[in-house]
């Protein structure tokens, strides 16, 4: 009977703890622990895919990204960016998006951006006698006059412009919406020199300007011409270490076709009755003809009307350039 009521002990015992609730509790508990707020931690999150694909010769834009710590502020301007895409150059670029929150510590997230070739259409010839009128270093004051002209005529043209020239910038998508081919000159005609030291000037230039045309417009431009034409582009760019020969190629993984010109009516007389003869009477007949103009230069704008006047009269047709059409290249 005792090695059994000996065994009823630890039991006994538990009872009586139950029963005197929590006097027993707070006599027998060891002390309470103190218990430490755990570290801030940051929440980062990447808006869009981790692997992006994007078109070559557009600028560039990332899809965001934010941040927030442990009491839900707003810390996304404390991330740092590492790595960005060329946007002009078809390759992968890696971006780290990271914060530290302390010594050898930090939250990090990482995007791949594949920047793949965009695709040409095939080259389309035009018919016999199409006549392309384009027009440099524009837009300007007489821009909205030469619309006025083209369009009594139906006659389409196109427009290489200098992106950054913002006092006449408000014309662009009347051009576009009136039909004309938007092109690139260039975004900064400071000078020759600077535009063509090296490939990365260039192209950077470039999509400067494909920027400035697609926030008027909701447009790529996919024509484009050197400032003062191949020939003078190729021979500048001696800085280039012969990347100019690679320079073709970029551009068409960019979407863009190059062209000079055939005809340039203003280049000698500079006034318009000279230009509009100069036009009038080709050595041979135009069969495709890329005609330079400036829209800046009021004599040749003015001598525009003779011109058409004259060229329907001959049965010759006129056609905006795209991308479908032969390239004109001066240093081949």
């Amino acid at each position: 009977m005792r090695s059994r009521a000996l065994s009823y002990f630890p039991l006994l015992l538990l009872l009586f703890g139950l029963l005197t609730g929590r006097a027993f509790a707070e006599e027998s508990a060891p002390p309470e622990a103190k218990i430490e707020a755990p570290p801030t931690t940051l929440r980062l999150e990447l808006y869009g895919d981790g692997e992006l694909y994007w078109p070559c010769g557009v600028p560039y834009e990332d899809p965001g990204f934010a941040a927030w710590d442990a009491e839900g502020r707003d810390r996304s301007g404390d991330v740092r960016v590492e790595g960005s895409p060329v946007a002009w150059r078809v390759g992968d670029y890696p971006i780290l998006y990271f914060y530290p929150i302390s010594d050898g510590e930090l939250v990090a997230a990482r995007r791949i951006v594949h920047v793949v070739p965009q695709s040409l259409p095939e080259v389309t010839p035009p018919p016999r006698g199409t006549i392309c009128l384009t027009f440099d270093d524009g837009p300007g004051e007489d821009t909205a006059y030469l619309l006025d002209v083209l369009a009594r005529y139906n006659v389409k043209a196109t427009f290489f412009i200098v992106a950054n020239r913002s006092k006449y910038l408000d014309i662009l998508p009347r051009i576009a919406a009136e039909g004309h081919t938007l092109g690139i000159h260039c975004y900064d005609h400071r000078s020759y020199e600077y535009l063509y030291k090296d490939m990365e000037h260039y192209c950077t230039d470039l999509l400067a300007a494909q920027k400035v045309v697609h926030d008027y417009t909701g447009r790529y431009a996919h024509v484009v011409r050197f400032p003062g034409g191949s020939r003078t582009a190729s021979l500048l760019a001696g800085a280039l270490d012969g990347q100019f020969s690679e320079l073709y190629g970029t551009l068409a993984d960019m979407g863009m076709r190059a062209y000079d010109w055939t005809v340039q009516p203003e280049s000698v007389t500079k006034d318009t009755v000279g230009t509009v003869t100069l036009f009038t009477h080709p050595r041979e007949p135009y069969e495709y003809a890329v005609v330079l103009q400036h829209d800046t230069r009021v004599y040749s704008v003015y001598a525009v009307e003779q011109m058409i006047q004259w060229a329907l009269d001959q049965g010759y047709r006129f056609a905006a350039l795209d991308e479908t059409f032969p390239e004109i290249h001066f240093e081949e």
